[in-house]
């Protein structure tokens, strides 16, 4: 088969790579389309697989012995693998897998896994967003970023900041922002400050989701996001920062002491009723404050062939962090 390998932080394709092979408790996909993230390259073996990619929307080939009713043979599935995704066929382990939307693509889909399941528990689990929350999402435009904006809006943040270049902030603004912040121009402390130079307490966020801090170009947000949350009061909790991604202090905090109960660095756990529930969020979307229905719908930055000519782009494209959404590859 074809697979993408990565070898000693060397990219190669190949069209003869040995097919895997299907465990009691795993199901084999013939994969339709493969999404990919800053992970498959900047993490490689033994801590992930040869084969690169985690993102996958496929069809069930094979299904283990131990595998229940819950999926059968030719079931549209998607969601995230550490075996592989950038290859003609992955192995799924079922924690990781879950029913394709219906009315999502299969490109589509691929670009769901990691980034919209990475925003759902980031804003939900350890931001505890709630209804009519402020919400400030850094990198906006990028892969999380959309991620963020749209979840965050499905669950009923009345203000959604984001930030990006001001090439993007229409983009923006059309996934659900309220407003932008031009990082080329002012920082987010600068947006956030009155005319005395002190930050305004309406400006505060409940919850700032920061999805470029360490992505590549010595960014970090987290020492001026606390300064920008909203301070705990009678009845509402302290506004809450959370990071995909940290400095070296952060990840050292993070398997030693811990952080502070308003911060937080973390890692998206793969689960079926997570991809489920976004799955509903495509399939039969929300109802916004006024009434009308939206629908979760993934960003594709650029659908490519699966070829050796386009994987290889694809990572370039994926490397400068210029990609608007998720880079996607065709498999046929």
């Amino acid at each position: 088969m074809k697979a993408a390998v990565f070898s000693r932080g060397n990219l190669s394709f190949k069209s003869d790579y040995k097919k895997p092979k299907c465990g009691a408790d795993n199901i084999l996909v013939r994969v339709k389309a493969a999404g990919i993230n800053p992970i498959d390259y900047k993490v490689g073996w033994p801590i992930k697989g040869p084969v690169t990619g985690i993102d996958f929307a496929g069809i069930v080939e094979e299904k283990g012995d131990k595998v229940g009713d819950e999926f059968k043979v030719g079931d549209e599935v998607y969601g995230g693998t550490f075996n592989g995704s950038l290859a003609e066929f992955t192995i799924a382990p079922l924690a990781g897998v879950a029913h394709k939307p219906k009315s999502a693509s299969f490109v589509e889909a691929a670009a769901m896994c990691t980034t919209y399941s990475t925003s759902l528990q980031s804003l939900r689990d350890y931001g505890n967003l709630v209804k009519d929350d402020r919400v400030l999402v850094i990198g906006a435009s990028g892969g999380c970023g959309t991620a963020g904006i749209q979840v965050a809006k499905s669950m009923g943040a009345k203000d959604i900041v984001g930030v990006c270049s001001g090439k993007n902030e229409e983009f923006v603004k059309s996934l659900g922002a309220t407003d932008v912040i031009d990082y080329t121009k002012q920082t987010i402390k600068d947006y956030c400050l009155n005319e005395s130079g002190a930050i305004n307490p309406e400006l505060q966020f409940d919850v700032i989701y920061d999805a470029a801090t360490n992505s590549g170009g010595g960014e970090d947000y987290k020492n001026i996001s606390m300064e920008l949350l909203k301070p705990a009061t009678a009845d509402k909790k302290h506004g809450q920062y959370v990071a995909i991604n940290g400095s070296r202090d952060m990840w050292i905090r993070m398997y030693t002491i811990g952080f502070k109960a308003n911060q937080h660095m973390m890692l998206a756990k793969q689960n079926p009723e997570d991809l489920q529930q976004l799955a509903k969020l495509v399939d039969d979307g929300w109802t916004n404050s006024e009434g009308v229905q939206e629908y979760l719908k993934p960003v594709i930055a650029e659908e490519l062939p699966f070829t050796a000519e386009a994987v290889e782009k694809g990572f370039d494209l994926l490397k400068s962090r210029r990609a608007k959404g998720k880079i996607v590859f065709k498999m046929d």
